[in-house]
This record gives C-alpha cells, structure tokens and sequence, in this order.
C-alpha cells in the first residue's frame, strides 16, 4: 500500500483519538461539585434536601456525609444520573439527594463535605421551633415527654416518660433513645394501649427509662426525634406513606451533691432499702460438720444493684467459711425493686456451741422523706449441736473421739461391756506371739514348695512334638490357607501359624519359624523378622509377595527332611 494512501487513513482516526483525548482532558479540568438545599429555613419538625452533584460522569465514588450526624438525621437517600447531548457537546452529572432533619433548633452549618479529591462549599441552615398546635384536634400523630423529679440528689433516678401518640396507622418508625451526657441510662421497657382524646382515639406507645445523673449541676435531656412513615391521606399498594417528623420537649433538672448530713460511707439516694436474708436449711439444727448456705439480699428501689455496696466481710470463730460471688440483679415487673445485690456465704462448723453472726447495718438516703435512714438485718444467734457417729461400744461424739485414747474409752464402757472386753484383753502376748510365728511359717513354707516345682518343671526333658495327624497332611490346604492369609494381610501371629503349618505339612513334620529359615534360603529373613516381631515387639512388615513367590518355589522343589530340632519349638502352632 502506498505510504500516500496510509496517510490519508490515518489521519482522520488519529484526529478523532486526539479529540477524545482532549475531551477526556476537559471533563477532568473541568469537573466540580456542588451542594445545595431547597430550603434554608426550617422548622424542628420539618425535613429539607440537600442536593450533592458533580459534573462530570467520570466522577467516581460516594460523598462522605458523616459529618452530617452531628446536626442532622438522615431520613432517605436516592442516587441518579444524567447525560445530554446539545449540538454535539456532552454533559454529564451525577447527583446524591439527601432527606434531613434537624436535631436542634438555632443556625446549623451544613459542613463542607468531602467527594473525591473535592469538597463542597459549607452551607447554613436556620432551625427555628416548631408551631405550637392544638396536637389532638388537628395533628394524627404527636410525641410527648415528661421527667420526674425535677430536682434530685446525684446518683438518684429519673423517671423518663416518652409517649407517641398517633390515630392514623404507622408503616415505619424510629425513636432514637436518649443520650445525656454525665448521666446512666437504662431502659424499663415499653407499654401500648388506646386513649380517648376529644372524641378521638389515639394509640399510645409509652416507653420508660430512668436516668442516673452523675455528676451535680444542671442536667439537660436533649428533645427525641420521631421519623415515621404514616398511611396517606389515600392509601394505596403503591403509596409508600407520608413522612412525618416529631420532636419532644427538652427537659432540665437541678441536679444537687450529697446533704452534709449524710454520714454513711456509700452514698445511696433511694425510695427504699432492705436487707433480707434466707438459708439452705435451719441453722439451729446444724450439727459439727453439716454445711449450711446463708443469702443475703439487698433490695433498693431507685437504685441499680451495681450502685449497691457489698457486705462486711465476718470473722466466725470455729467455722469454715466460703463466699460465693456476689449477683448483681436487676428488679422485674412482679417486684417493685430495681436493683438487687445477693451475697451468699457457705458455713461449715467445727466444733459444737453457740455462734453468732453480726448486724448487718447500711445507711441510706430517703428521696421520698429527704432524711438519712438504715437498713437493719439484725444479729443472728444459732447453736451447733455435736455430731454423732455410731461405733461398737455405743454413740460417741467426734469431739470425743477426736480428743479421747483407746484406754478412755475402755474405762468408760458400761459393765456389761467390761466383762465381754476383758476376756480380749487379758489374752497373752505369749499366745499372739506364737499365732504369728505359725502363720509366717506357712507362708515361707508354701513359697518353697511352689519354687521347687517350678525348678523340676523346668528340667524335665522337652516331650517330642508329634508330627501332625494325616487330615493335617493336606499341603494343598494348607498352602491355601498360606495364601488367603497373605492376600488378606492377616495378623503377624495368624501368619505364623499358617506358615508353620503349611511346612509341617510339605516337611512331614513339626517345624518352626527358624527351621523353615533353614530349609527355604528365601524365606530366612522373613522368618527372623517375624520371629523378632512376635518376641520382642520389633517393627515388621509383611511382604506378601517375597513370602508368596519363595513358597511357590519351594513346593517346586522336592520336600527333604530336615534333622529334628533339638529343642521344643519357641511358639506352639
């Protein structure tokens, strides 16, 4: 092809790549992002959006919107595109909308929010409070908050009541819990029923959480966001619901340090304090040795059991002593308790009397009066009885035994019992004597009888080993049974009888691992190793076809009768 034709292909492609080129270079010069919103006032319990673009489709990745949680709650999200071509030119933008709410009320800032390699510019948005409306005449769903005392001690509890109010269905909702800074936080549950309202019915959802302030001063209860999805004023399958936001009031509480008059070591502010005790078993029917299980509770309402303190620790003077660890409870709906401390104590006497456990005694502080109060589990007295353990001569107490020699208690039996134990200890130490020699004597004697038939067993010549009967004599079995055995793997012993037994048969005669070594060259080393491995428990491994392929050769060859062994075989076959 001529390089003037090749030019001319050329450069019209080459053209179009540098304008792609060049756009691509454009889109990238020219991207930038932006965001917006399409209101800048609003009230607490109306949503706004805010609109995150970016001008180039090229743009990939999210907007980071974290830092919205501090102001805002993020109600939807919807994602889209777009692509227009006008006059040959293309634009494109990617853009993220953004359903919000405020958190509080004042002038908020929307922050410059990051997307990409790019950050939008900061946007401010004024919250101001929401209409004051007559909430059961016009509004179908409104939220309600309360907090009660408005003024406590640290460390006491807060009733918190939120209550949702609504005469219209709710597809979707959520309700944040509270958060209060310096303060614990525990839930207590959730109630529904049904009020009648001018003439209205409204479903109620009720939830209760008590707050413990830590610290004293001011403590504030920030307002708790509704966001809801009601039925539309025409449902319909395809209507998704309106959306509704809500806010409750804010609270405040004085919140005061504990009264100089309080002298207790553990400042506990509460409605009420018992302490309560229970046992495994009555403590005045112990006896020494038993083991017994002693509880205590301490039972506060107003108070969590983690606030409760645990018991003095107790010194019991001729008693075992060990404690359980402590359970820290939470009250239930049955009891009017919210906190429970239980401490358990196992106690095991030993020795007989009286013992004596101390008043328990804790000081409190009565929320309900404002006066310092105690709990009192008064001082408790129980006596241990003996143990009794039956022997022989009677029933004997085992302080007794433990403190009394044999001869107390002989001279403490009844007269009865005298006569019947002199007739045992006047027997003479002469006729003990004797009785022991004799019982020696016969256990040396007996030991050497069974030595000297040992001895003989032993010297007695080996008796010759029959050669087997003439049904045994069948080679072909036997060399069958060789085979199948070694096919199969067998056990080291079970081959050493088939073995033994096949030679026996071909030989004509009784023969033994190492007799076979000697008559079949091929078959020594097998034969020691098997012989090693069944005496002395040495590592051996079969191999069927060395064993196999020697015997073959061995029933080719005509049977020779070896000279008979000197000695009675090692193994018996």
């Amino acid at each position: 092809m001529p390089n003037s034709l090749l030019n001319i292909l050329t450069r019209p492609i080459l053209a179009v790549l540098l304008l792609l080129l060049c756009q691509m270079n454009n889109a990238y010069a020219e991207t930038n992002v932006r965001a917006s919103v399409d209101r800048n006032q609003v009230s607490s319990e109306e949503t706004f959006t805010l609109s995150l673009v970016a001008d180039s489709i090229l743009f990939s990745g999210e907007p980071d919107v974290s830092a919205l949680d501090a102001d805002f709650h993020i109600i939807n999200k919807q994602q889209s595109s777009r692509t227009n071509i006008i006059n040959g030119k293309v634009n494109s933008s990617r853009q993220w909308d953004y359903t919000l709410v405020a958190k509080r009320e004042g002038t908020l800032t929307i922050p410059a929010l990051p997307m990409g390699k790019y950050k939008t510019r900061p946007i401010t948005i004024s919250v101001s409070k929401a209409a004051k409306s007559q909430q059961a005449n016009s509004d179908s769903i409104y939220l309600e908050s309360d907090i009660t005392p408005r003024n406590a001690y640290v460390q006491q509890e807060l009733q918190y009541t939120v209550k949702i109010f609504t005469s219209v269905n709710i597809l979707d909702a959520s309700l944040d819990a509270p958060e209060v800074d310096n303060a614990v936080v525990e839930a207590n549950g959730e109630q529904r029923y049904q009020t009648l309202i001018n003439g209205r019915y409204f479903q109620v959802i009720e939830r209760r959480y008590s707050i413990y302030p830590q610290v004293s001063g001011t403590l504030s209860i920030p307002s708790l966001t509704l966001q809801a999805r009601v039925e539309g004023y025409r449902p319909s399958m395809l209507d998704p619901g309106r959306l509704v936001v809500k806010r409750s009031g804010q609270h405040r509480v004085k919140v005061s340090p504990p009264p100089a008059e309080f002298t207790g070591s553990v400042w506990l502010p509460a409605k009420e304090i018992e302490i309560e005790e229970s046992w495994s078993k009555d403590p005045d029917k112990l006896k020494v040795g038993d083991s017994v299980t002693r509880t205590i509770n301490i039972n506060a309402d107003g108070l969590l059991g983690s606030q409760l303190p645990a018991l003095p620790v107790i010194d019991l003077q001729n008693a075992k002593l060990y404690p359980d660890q402590a359970k820290i409870e939470k009250g239930d709906e049955q009891s009017h308790w919210t906190g429970i401390r239980s401490e358990s104590l196992a106690i095991i006497p030993t020795r007989a009397g009286e013992f004596v456990l101390p008043e328990v005694r804790l000081a409190w502080w009565n929320t309900d009066t404002d006066s310092a109060e105690f709990a009192v589990l008064p001082e408790r007295r129980f006596t241990v009885a003996p143990g009794l353990v039956n022997t022989s001569d009677g029933t004997t107490t085992i302080g007794e035994i433990a403190s009394n020699n044999a001869t107390d208690k002989l001279n403490n039996r009844t007269a009865n019992n005298d006569t019947t134990e002199a007739n045992v200890v006047d027997i003479p130490q002469a006729h003990n004597s004797s009785l022991l020699w004799a019982v020696i004597a016969m256990l040396l004697l007996s030991n050497i009888a069974f030595a000297a038939a040992w001895w003989r067993g032993q010297r007695r010549p080996a008796s010759p080993i029959s050669a087997p009967e003439s049904s045994t004599h069948n080679e072909s079995k036997a060399f069958k049974s060789l085979e199948r055995c070694l096919k199969i793997k067998a056990e080291h012993k079970e081959l050493r009888n088939a073995l033994t037994h096949w030679a026996s048969c071909h030989f004509k005669r009784a023969m033994t691992l190492s007799e076979i070594a000697k008559a079949i060259p091929e078959l020594e080393e097998p034969c020691r190793q098997l012989d090693a491995h069944l005496f002395s428990g040495q590592a051996f491994t079969i191999d069927p076809g060395t064993i196999l392929s020697a015997v073959k050769k061995a029933r080719s060859r005509p049977a020779t009768h070896a000279a008979e062994p000197a000695l009675s075989p090692l193994y018996k076959s």
